[in-house]
């Protein structure tokens, strides 16, 4: 009656090296979908992350990212996310002429004996029809333990393909509960298509406020489709940070591969 069973099980490796591959160290879900939507239980990317990767960032889950660099203060490491929740139920609408949304919470199993356990909860609203698409999330992570803090996250953002050209924009803001902490980030990206080849130039700066610490990076990428499911591509990163105090970094990403989907 429509009703299917499921399950996800992912391990990175890293190919230049052949490191990792042991064991489920990314998404392990199982779950139900149909015509309600889909459920799905386990260690999972929260829907802020979805509406950052699908929406907002020009680039993707991409290793040149510079919306991940911006906020993170550098380079993504292989198979790395921003935001992931483990031991989490998570629900996914059906789309509703070009609106969907999904709710997820993670529960902590660090509980102590005096201590409180961490918990996450995170949602999205997205809107996708012809060129346009829209994304708001917003997220809440209480760490737990001994010096438990909360850190409140929203973003919203999105495109619009002018057919030569598609325009990302984004912005984000992170609080934590005492208000000592404030995070901001922007970004823009453009995209543009040539036949078989696809051209992404995207920047971002970020900012926290009270340590006085900034990060601007810039990503470019080059992606040339040999087929459906096959792409060659090369990318660069280049990001700067400055933490306060004179203290700055420098550090950039150059790379060439080729990805398959199966």
């Amino acid at each position: 009656a429509g009703l299917s069973a499921f399950a996800v099980i992912e391990g990175a490796v890293a190919l230049d090296g052949g490191a990792g591959g042991l064991g489920a160290n990314r998404k392990s879900v199982v779950g139900l979908s149909g015509d309600f939507g889909a459920v799905s239980l386990g260690r999972q990317n929260t829907p802020l992350e979805n509406a950052i990767e699908n929406t907002i960032d020009a680039q993707g889950n991409s290793a040149f990212s510079a919306v991940y660099a911006a906020v993170n203060g550098s380079v993504a490491g292989a198979g790395v996310t921003m935001n992931t929740y483990g031991n989490s139920v998570r629900y996914d609408s059906p789309n509703f002429d070009g609106f969907s949304g999904a709710v997820q919470i993670g529960l902590g199993e660090n509980k102590g004996a005096t201590t409180p356990a961490g918990r996450g909860v995170s949602l999205n609203l997205t809107y996708a029809n012809g060129p346009v698409a829209v994304a708001f999330a917003h997220q809440s992570d209480k760490t737990g333990g001994a010096f438990s803090t909360t850190d409140r996250t929203t973003t919203v953002g999105g495109s619009y393909d002018f057919g030569p050209a598609k325009l990302n924009l984004g912005y984000g803001r992170t609080t934590d509960v005492i208000g000592t902490n404030d995070g901001r980030a922007l970004s823009v990206g453009v995209t543009v298509p040539v036949g078989a080849f696809t051209v992404i130039g995207q920047y971002a700066n970020a900012k926290v406020s009270n340590m006085a610490g900034s990060s601007k990076s810039f990503g470019l990428e080059g992606r040339y489709a040999l087929s459906k499911r096959t792409t060659v591509y090369a990318g660069y990163n280049d990001t700067k940070q400055n933490i306060g105090g004179g203290a700055n970094f420098k550090t950039n990403r150059l790379g060439v591969g080729i990805r398959h989907v199966f």
